[in-house]
């Protein structure tokens, strides 16, 4: 089971930790993984790429914890992205909840 920890310790910052496998099919071919992959990856990169944030951590399979940090004048962006990613978490979630634990 793969298990998505996504908080704000404060207004300029977000941290996410995934770690697990969903073992929902073979390496390669596990859908579950790979769309948490895509978002934990997108949230990251996008955020790095369109707002400047600092990402720090580690991003590795099965085991990620990242920090992503923007200016304060970024806050509300940085809200309004990180409501977008929680929904694609919940989607997976409900599509595979025997293969994905939101915290």
């Amino acid at each position: 089971m793969i298990v998505v920890e996504f908080s704000t310790p404060d207004e300029s910052s977000v941290r996410i930790k995934v770690s697990g496998h969903s073992g929902s099919a073979e390496k390669g071919q596990d859908v579950v993984c790979a769309a948490v992959s895509v978002l934990v990856q997108t949230l990251a990169g996008g955020l790095n790429n369109s707002l400047g944030a600092a990402v720090t951590g580690r991003l590795e399979p099965g085991d990620s914890d990242l920090v992503i940090r923007v200016d304060n004048n970024d806050r509300k962006a940085l809200k309004l992205v990180c409501e977008v990613f929680r929904y694609g978490f919940q989607k997976i979630f409900e599509s595979y909840p025997e293969h994905l634990k939101l915290n």
